[in-house]
């Protein structure tokens, strides 16, 4: 009969299981933040944007960092305890007391299909939207690029013919004494144009470029007469066409969408791009099939650590078997991954590397437990 209930042995299990697990999964989560982060702060203070910026977007960046880590942190976290338990004789007390393998296990077990459902969550959907979210943030940020453009002292090329130049700027946005000349008639079909003006706000918009401009001057030149007009203005708002691939219409990376949206996704992109439908099935596929590497981690860690005699002086015997196993098992699951999104059958490889371990954990467990 199997038993629902977790023992107090399970839950004692589950509690140094899970300990281990959240330090490593911080610890290995940090390790990452502090070299990611050195970008994030680069592209904020480039970008002359808030710092509360900088927040939001390392916030952002933890679940697909999680979603990454986890799995490697939970069987680091199973190798802890487990080499701790029979390093201080608690599985071996508990065996001798008429406990098989697979009961002693069920704590590792149990959590393991805990993780196994978060990390489902997880990569389904939690990663996702806060990877969509980084991503319009970012976006946010570098629509702080049209500050970037109107550097003081210094004669700015906005775009083909247009140029700007600021005498002074005056916190993130505003500038003054500033002259705008359009070679080209870019502002203005069919005249080129000089703009004299005492101060000027950049509107940062993501969508569009804007400089309010105000107590200037405007001079036109007709191309084909020569002629010059003036026109002198109290406030005038000047769209700029800059060149920013920030503000443009983004394509949402795989990375970026929810499961369902995925599903979607690769039934519209199935008619018109072979390559991103590979892409979208390669997600989809390495979604259903990570949280299994939960299962097929803990399987092996409990045959490797619990079957056969345990010796102290030999004790790393077990922790090299499970290290290299697990080691494996997420090597092969990223080389299926990186194929599989160029050829498609290479997604069978994903659920063969996460099943065949799982596989083979069960029959040796019940192998064991028969014979005893």
């Amino acid at each position: 009969m199997i038993r629902v209930i977790p023992t107090l042995f399970d839950r004692y299990v589950m509690k140094i299981l899970g300990m281990a697990t959240c330090v490593t999964a911080l610890s290995l989560t940090l390790i990452i933040l502090l070299t990611q982060s050195i970008r994030y702060l680069e592209l904020v203070i480039s970008s002359d944007a808030s710092p509360t910026y900088f927040l939001i977007m390392i916030a952002y960046a933890i679940p697909k960092f999680l979603e990454a880590i986890l799995p490697l942190a939970f069987a680091i976290g199973s190798v802890y305890t487990a080499h701790r338990m029979m390093a201080d004789r608690e599985m071996i007390i508990m065996a001798a007391a008429g406990n098989a393998v697979p009961s002693l296990g069920r704590g590792f077990i149990a959590f393991a299909f805990i993780m196994m459902f978060f990390q489902f969550l997880l990569s389904g959907w939690i990663s996702p939207l806060s990877v969509s979210k980084l991503q319009q943030t970012r976006e946010s940020v570098k629509s702080h690029y049209a500050t970037l453009m109107f550097q003081e002292g210094v004669f700015n090329s906005l775009s083909n013919g247009l140029t700007a130049f600021v005498e002074q700027r005056a916190g993130m946005n505003e500038l003054r004494n500033l002259m705008i000349h359009d070679e080209n008639a870019t502002l203005n079909t069919g005249k080129k144009t000089t703009i004299l003006a005492k101060r000027g706000i950049v509107n940062l918009d993501p969508q569009t470029q804007q400089l309010l401009i105000y107590n200037g001057t405007q001079y036109e030149e007709d191309i084909q007469t020569g002629q010059i007009a003036r026109l002198d203005f109290d406030q005038y708002t000047l769209d700029i066409p800059v060149d920013n691939p920030a503000i443009a219409n983004r394509w949402k990376e795989p990375d970026e969408r929810t499961l369902d949206q995925l599903f979607v996704s690769e039934a519209s992109a199935s008619a018109t791009d072979l390559k991103k439908r590979n892409e979208f099935i390669a997600e989809i596929n390495k979604r259903l099939s990570t949280p299994f590497l939960y299962a097929s981690f803990i399987l092996l860690i409990l045959v490797f650590m619990f079957l056969g005699s345990w010796n102290r002086r030999k004790q790393s015997s077990p922790l090299i078997k499970s290290a290299i196993a697990v080691i494996a098992i997420q090597a092969l699951y990223i080389v299926f991954y990186n194929e599989a999104r160029d050829v498609i059958w290479m997604n069978a490889g994903l659920y063969a590397v996460v099943i065949a371990p799982i596989i083979y954990g069960i029959s040796r467990l019940t192998y064991h437990s028969r014979i005893k």
